[in-house]
């Protein structure tokens, strides 16, 4: 039967199933959640997996609680009527036995074999492989009769019957595995499978660890108890100090007012009485806010010297119990590792035909047992501090070696532990080297948002939250906690001290004893000094200032802060770390020629993006660069591998480095910007500074990796994405003299000159001039190859002239595949090129961007073409022989809106909005000068509202100051040069009573 609406329309095909699908949603469940045995409705359902069905928030997995996706979960392999639920982790695998080559025996005997034929060819070893019924110890069951009483009475332990149990040493793991398995416990890697009764040695000594760290935090316990009560002392003492103070000062101020009060009693008229309290109301108000400011400045005071203080002995604690908990671990391991020596040489040696084993296959196989039982290293045993035998790409060329671990850590980071036991259990379960230990620790700490974590002031040390109070309360830093879990793990690890070029440090600055202190670690992996710094690692700390819900915490911050670690930190180079620390101790800097602190002050303000990209400096350049007579120097910055280097964008700014002008980013109306070059050229990129004034300055490089979504894309209407850039190096500038006067470069788009912009967003090709800079005369032309057709926007600059002058000596061809813009000068000079642009069939409305800029340098024309607008100098003239409007004006039809009067003076803000009414099809433009004689046109922007009739010049004022704007007009068809219509005087003095119509108020001026 058709289906029909409620007023009788037949409904097509279409909408009877958008019908049924909505009616769906309204269906009572027919299901109920595997997990919580609840309704599940349509809206939170997830499933079904295997046959079940769940709630968003309760598919989980079964084991950890970690919440899953479609994506990620996994199911049950190797019982199909388990319907739960599981993460890769903790998912059961059909590898769990072990009865494999890994096995212990079979791989002994696989290793045999492979010895044996290494050992045959170099003639040391004569010897058959083992690899027949010995390697298990069953040739006895072979060999014996098959009727089932010899069975019998081999299961039922007769002693003549032929061994097969689970005292086999090799299949005793496998079984033993098995029955752990049975009774719930499970192995979270595939990698990580180590025998069964050493899995059972490794639980002995973390119950050995549990029963010292009980000890441990008894002592902790008590040295927090000593860190509240001595702040609870000082609190005390300092209140008392400064009520004193305040009660000797008040007495004194009432003495006073006593004083002066009976001396004029007799006097003093009413109105003087009452005018002399309230004087000593305002000194005694006075006083009590410095008091308060006084309390407050003390009060911080005393909380930053007891931090300190408490920093200091909580790291010594942290040392004292470090060491004990090594001591602990190397002892049992030791103990474990001599009784499985001993059981495995018996097994070994006990051979039937009674052949002794070779020393070197016994060697084998105790390797293969004991590996994960090598005990940690004495004290006297560790190496002394040199630098690494290898380098960290040497261990790994890229973090992604460890995403599994990674996002094992992650899970377990959004648990709870009661104990650092406990914790380092979890962490290190996966976990085969040193490296793989280290890196969980680190990528642990560093994904804790320790800056935003809730604590109560009851919290314990023997909850989940109070084993990281010290963090909480300023007790204990990254560094101390970092070597405090290496040590739970058997790792050696040290705190070192030093000097950072760290937050409020500049180029150029010299080190103060009382000033940029820092503290990091050297951790040993594999018999090699490593640095960490894991305070500079956990970079999510510097997002994470707000105050949100436990809730939003959880459900929008853990994706967000996950990847804002810094991995340039995580076993740092020594070679890269001098280039931020140095260490106080010469050895640990762990450099073949270790450095001294002027050495440290001249090397490279450089932050991690520098290393991330392979970045490299030419030359050599030190943190201070000394400018030539001319005011220019040079930063040359390489960057190897091409892969990097064709998507990595740079910037930069140039600013002041004076307090007095560090806020102020021009200079007579001139972007500092502009006195920069920057290009790339072959692998590098160059910085050419001119700068325009002596004095100096500051130049920060900046740069970041692009991807897709910055570039053009194949939707024609999908923007470019914004991307942020990270610090990358910086320098100081110093020029101490200059004998030319340098120019600002062409007020082009920022950033880098030259083609490579337009190859890394838009992939156009140059098919000519390559390099930024052009030198050229009369003509150019620039050609391009399109990936796709594009629509492009040009303008030709050049200092002192609006852009729309030049629009005519443009000329652009499109070809094909090919774009030609021809350039013609009117006259030498320097001038600049921006060139725009979008896809073709990208809508009107899609705003284009910026691709690429050039530099051209014309020595000559040979037939010059006169300008249509005035330079400044004529400019300033112009105000000398007129203000206010000229007769042409009004011949042009224009009507001056607001400021009637030619003279405006400024005091509420920095900007003067002039509004002129005019004919649609008249141009404008305009100069801006700051006397005596500051170019800053580029301070102007021009507005045209109501179809081009009224025209709005928006004039921003830099400084305090008089200044000078001066307004052109012609007719559209016109071919004339401009002529000059208005000059307003504005004067910007944000101090002073602002004119009313050109005057001041009389009024106001009577008061």
């Amino acid at each position: 039967m058709a289906a029909v609406n409620r007023n009788g329309v037949l409904l097509s095909p279409q909408e009877q199933r958008g019908s049924t699908r909505l009616m769906s949603l309204f269906d009572a469940p027919q299901k109920k959640c595997l997990r919580c045995r609840e309704s599940v409705y349509h809206a939170e359902k997830i499933g079904p997996v295997n046959g079940e069905v769940f709630h968003k928030q309760c598919f989980k997995c079964c084991f950890c609680g970690q919440h899953l996706t479609l994506k990620n979960y996994c199911t049950n392999q190797v019982d199909l009527n388990d319907k739960e639920v599981y993460c890769t982790a903790h998912v059961e695998k059909t590898k769990a036995t072990g009865l494999d080559q890994e096995a212990m025996g079979i791989k002994h005997q696989t290793n045999v074999s492979k010895l044996y034929r290494r050992s045959n060819t170099t003639g040391q070893l004569n010897m058959s492989p083992h690899i027949d019924a010995h390697s298990l110890d069953i040739q006895r069951a072979l060999s014996a009769p098959k009727g089932s009483e010899m069975v019998n009475e081999q299961i039922h332990g007769s002693p003549t019957g032929p061994r097969i149990d689970s005292s086999a040493l090799h299949i005793k793991g496998a079984i033993h595995a098995q029955q752990l398995k049975q009774r719930g416990v499970t192995r979270p890697s595939e990698k990580h499978q180590y025998p069964a009764y050493v899995y059972n040695k490794r639980q002995e000594i973390y119950k050995a660890q549990q029963k010292l760290e009980q000890k441990l935090r008894q002592e902790e316990d008590a040295l927090y108890h000593t860190f509240k009560t001595e702040r609870e002392q000082e609190k005390n003492k300092l209140s008392k100090e400064l009520d004193e103070e305040w009660e000797s000062k008040l007495k004194e101020l009432t003495e006073k007012f006593d004083r002066e009060y009976g001396k004029k009693m007799k006097k003093m008229k009413e109105g003087d009485q009452k005018s002399m309290t309230l004087q000593f109301e305002r000194n005694k108000n006075e006083l009590q806010k410095n008091m308060t400011l006084k309390r407050e400045k003390k009060k911080k005071y005393m909380t930053l010297k007891l931090i300190e203080r408490e920093q200091q002995q909580t790291s010594e604690l942290v040392q004292k119990h470090s060491h004990q908990m090594l001591e602990l671990i190397a002892a049992k391991q030791k103990e474990a590792k001599k009784e499985l020596e001993r059981e495995l040489a018996k097994e070994v040696t006990s051979q039937e035909n009674g052949d002794v084993t070779d020393s070197v296959v016994e060697n084998l196989i105790l390797q293969e047992a004991l590996g994960p039982l090598n005990a940690v290293a004495a004290p006297e045993e560790l190496p002394s501090p040199k630098p690494p035998a290898y380098s960290k790409k040497a261990m790994y060329t890229d973090p992604i070696v460890f995403t599994e671990l990674d996002e094992y850590v992650f899970g377990i980071a959004e648990e709870e532990q009661g104990s650092w036991t406990e914790l380092i259990q979890q962490l290190t379960a996966p976990c085969i080297s040193d490296l793989e230990k280290v890196r969980a620790i680190f990528r642990w700490i560093t994904v804790k948002d320790l800056n935003v974590m809730e604590f109560e002031k009851s919290t314990s040390g023997d909850t989940p939250l109070g084993l990281l109070r010290g963090i909480k309360y300023g007790t204990e830093t990254y560094h101390v906690l970092f070597m405090r879990l290496c040590s739970y793990a058997g790792l050696h690890c040290i705190e070192i001290k030093g000097k950072s070029k760290s937050v409020g440090y500049e180029p150029g600055m010299k080190f103060r004893d009382d000033m940029f202190h820092n503290t990091w670690n050297a951790v040993l992996v594999d018999g090699q000094w490593r640095l960490v710094q894991c305070n500079w690692g956990a970079r999510h700390l510097v997002l994470n200032k707000d105050h949100e819900s436990a809730q939003q915490k959880k459900s929008n911050r853990r994706d967000k802060i996950r990847y804002q670690y810094d991995e340039h930190y995580f076993l740092t180079d020594p070679s890269e770390f001098i280039q931020e620390f140095m260490a106080v101790d010469p050895k640990w800097q762990l450099l073949d020629n270790p450095i001294t602190v002027s050495q440290f002050e001249d090397l490279p303000f450089v932050r991690s993006v520098f290393f991330h990209f392979g970045m490299q400096f030419i030359d050599n350049p030190k943190a201070v660069l000394h400018c030539n007579s001319k005011g220019g120097v040079e930063v040359k910055i390489r960057i190897p591998n091409e892969d990097i280097r064709r998507d990595v964008v740079f910037h930069y700014q140039l600013r002041y480095a004076d307090r007095e002008r560090k806020n102020e980013m021009d200079y007579k109306g001139s972007k500092l910007e502009r006195f920069v070059f920057q290009s790339m050229m072959h692998d590098y990129v160059i910085y050419s500074i001119h700068v325009p004034a002596v004095g100096e300055y500051f130049l920060e490089i900046f740069a970041n990796k692009i991807d897709e979504t910055h570039k053009i894309g194949d939707d024609p209407n999908a923007p470019m994405m914004p991307f942020r850039l990270k610090c990358a190096c910086k320098f100081r500038v110093i020029c101490d003299s200059l004998s030319n006067k340098m120019h600002p470069l062409p007020h082009c788009a920022a950033g880098e000159w030259g083609p490579e912009k337009a190859r890394r967003h838009f992939s156009l090709e140059p098919m000519n001039h390559k390099a930024g800079v052009v030198t050229v005369a009369d003509r150019l032309e620039l050609k391009f190859r399109m990936p796709r057709q594009l629509h492009f926007v040009t303008k030709l600059r050049v200092n002192g002239l609006d852009d729309h002058c030049l629009d005519r000596f443009i000329r652009q061809e499109s070809s094909g595949d090919q774009v030609t813009f021809s350039l013609a000068f009117p006259t030498p000079g320097q001038y600049g090129f921006d060139v725009y642009a979008r896809p073709e069939e990208a809508t009107d409305n899609q705003t284009l961007a910026h691709a690429c800029k050039y530099l051209i340098n014309v020595d000559k024309v040979a037939s010059p073409v006169e300008l249509e607008v005035p330079r400044v100098e004529s400019a300033v003239a112009l105000f000398k022989e007129k203000s206010g409007p000229t007769s042409m004006f009004d011949k042009l039809n224009m009507k001056a809106l607001n400021h009637k009067d030619s003279k405006i003076k400024v005091t509420s803000s920095n900007q003067a909005i002039i509004e002129i009414a005019l004919p649609e099809r008249l141009q404008v433009s305009h100069h801006f000068i700051k006397e005596p004689d500051e170019d800053h046109r580029d301070h102007v922007s021009v507005v045209r509202e109501d179809n081009g009739k009224k025209a709005k010049f928006f004039a921003n004022m830099l400084k305090p100051g008089n200044y000078l704007l001066a307004i052109y007009a012609k007719q559209d068809t016109e071919q004339t040069k401009m002529s000059n219509v208005y000059n307003y005087s504005i004067r910007y003095c944000p101090d002073e009573p602002e004119l009313a119509n050109g005057s001041a108020s009389k009024k106001k001026t009577k008061k």
